[in-house]
This record gives structure tokens, sequence and C-alpha cells, in this order.
């Protein structure tokens, strides 16, 4: 990419950050609890650090011969107009714009009111130095700029921290209680819409074993890794859940049976070539059995993850590492319960 087609965020990015100064850094990518972790901080950090520059500024407007105080970081930068306009929130966006958590409307917004505000304050400085006025209306803007930034930031904050109370502390994926009122959601739009959707569990083969051979810590370290490769491999829309111990709940929208098969035997076959470390010199296998049954009219949520169940069951007996869905009609006995 020549430097003529670069983004301004592209561009920020790429600068050299001032002496002793540390740039910022990527989301994590170890799972979607680290990563809202990282963006919270980033997001409070971004909160204090634009609190400092508007006072910075307002100093510079009204008091542009007097000394600055130390930056938020402890660094003096030189006063000339472009360092005023230097943060870390820019760089940080420009570093991790494309991480999935952030790819989202509310986080792009976010970022163009950041970069408005930082036109104000750089136009109103500039004209403070060229003819020592300030421009009343420009003024007004930066602070009707600087209310938009923080409201909507704080309002990300929220958010943030209401997805990570819906999700489980181990593996990053969202908790039971979060499933539950997902799923009913999902049935009745799949019933309005008339859309298939599919609902699978997935059940990690042999899990007693790790526990009881290598302990619950290379459990945990197993867990963490299957729930990273079905967050990772799944489609973007899809979501999944941790069901309980070593089993996950998918939630499969706009997916018929032929269309959710597929996408679960390339998880299983991702899980299968993936073995877990566990120590530097130790990894383990790891297969995992998947069963799913469809959403229908005529099922509750729990009537429809018993189907994917049986389903389960009945990849469980069928000698295990491997996908079934439920084709049963409903007039059928279904199978006995499996054993996890």
């Amino acid at each position: 990419m020549s430097d003529r087609s670069q983004s301004a965020p592209d561009k920020a990015a790429a600068k050299s950050p001032a002496k002793g100064h540390k740039m910022p850094g990527s989301v994590a990518d170890g799972g979607m609890a680290d990563a809202e972790r990282d963006i919270l901080a980033e997001l409070d950090k971004a909160l204090g650090e634009h609190v400092a520059l508007l006072l910075r500024w307002n100093r510079i407007l009204v008091l542009p011969d007097s000394p600055l105080p130390s930056d938020v970081d402890g660094n003096d930068h030189d006063h000339d107009a472009t360092h005023h306009h230097d943060c870390d929130f820019g760089a940080w966006y420009a570093i991790n714009r494309h991480n999935r958590l952030i790819d989202q409307p509310a986080m792009h917004a976010l970022a163009t009111t950041h970069q408005q505000l930082h036109e104000s304050a750089k136009r109103l400085i500039e004209g403070r130095e060229l003819d020592g006025e300030v421009d009343p209306a420009e003024f007004d803007m930066m602070a009707l700029r600087a209310e938009s930034f923080f409201s909507q930031l704080r309002r990300l904050e929220r958010a943030f921290r209401t997805a990570r109370s819906d999700v489980d502390p181990l593996t990053g994926t969202y908790n039971r209680q979060t499933m539950l009122g997902d799923l009913n959601a999902e049935r009745e739009r799949a019933i309005r819409t008339e859309v298939p959707t599919a609902v699978a569990l997935v059940d990690l083969d042999h899990f007693k074993a790790v526990n009881d051979t290598h302990g619950h810590q290379a459990g945990d370290l197993v867990l963490q890794s299957i729930a990273g490769i079905l967050q990772s491999h799944v489609r973007p829309f899809d979501k999944v859940y941790r069901y309980g111990g070593e089993e996950f709940l998918i939630c499969l929208p706009n997916a018929d049976m032929t269309q959710c098969a597929r996408v679960l035997e390339r998880l299983r076959r991702v899980v299968e070539a993936s073995p877990v470390p566990i120590t530097e010199t130790t990894t383990l296998p790891v297969t995992a059995s998947i069963g799913a049954a469809p959403m229908t009219k005529g099922r509750s949520v729990e009537q429809i993850i018993e189907k994917a169940d049986q389903a389960l069951y009945a990849a469980k007996q069928g000698g295990r590492n491997r996908v079934r869905v439920w084709r049963n009609p409903d007039d059928k006995k279904p199978a006995e319960k499996h054993k996890k």
C-alpha cells in the first residue's frame, strides 16, 4: 500500500512515539473475556487522557505564553500545534479497528467524534497562534464534540461491562444465563420470519480422563483452547455458550440442518487437528462429539436442547468424534439420554 493510500488512522499508528512514550498495543487475542477487559481499560484510559487534553488545550487558548505542565504520561512535549493533538486513543484505534469487537458502528462513531474533536482543537490553537484570536463558534463546537465524545465513550463502557457480566470467566464464551434469553429470542425470530435456525451441543470426548490424568489446570487449558477454536471458526452471527462442564452450546441462525451439519463438521475437524499444549513439552489431542437439532414452532427451547442432546448421544454411541443431527419424527421414541 502506498503512503498516499494510507488512511489517517494508519498514519497515526505509523508515527514514531515521543521519547519515552509507550505505543498502545493490540487487543488480547487469548479470548473474548481478555479482549473485553483490554477494551474497557483503553476506554477508561481515553477518558482520563482527554480530560487532561481539554485542560491543556484551554490553557493554550487562554494563557498561550504560560508554561504547560507535563503530559499525562509524564513526558514534556514541544508546544507546537501537532503535538497538542497526538493521543494514545487514536493510535490504539488505528491498530485495533479491525478487531471483531471494535469493528462495530458504535466504536467507529466514537472514533469519528474523536477525530472531529481533535480537528476543532487544532483549528482553535492554530488560529490563536496566527492572529491571537479565539473563534467563539469553533470553541463552542469543540465543547460540543468533547461532550459527545465523553457521552459515547461512557455508553460503550456500559455496553462492554454488561457484556462481561454475560461471559463465562474461564472460557470467554457467553454463559448459560445469557443463553436462555438469547435462545428464546432466536426461536421467536425463527418462527416469525420462517428462517431456519439450529442449536448444537458440543461435548469434549473423554474429558474426565484429562482432569484425572493431567489435573484440573490442564483441563482448564483444554476448555479455554477449544472455546477459542469454536468462537473463531463459527460464522460471524453464530453464538457460543458454556453449557456446563466440558459442554458448549452453539446457536446457528439462518441455517437449515444441511448448512448446520456443514458448519459443525468443519468445527469438528479443526478441533481434531488442534492438539492443546498443556506444558512446554506436552500436547493433548482433543476431539469433540456434536449433536444438533432445528428450532421449531412446536418445541420449547428446553425441548429443542433435549433433541440436540439426543443427537449428541447418537454421536457418542456411534464412536465419538463425529456430528449427528436430529432427524427423527416427533412421534418416535427419543433415544436414551447419554452419559457424559
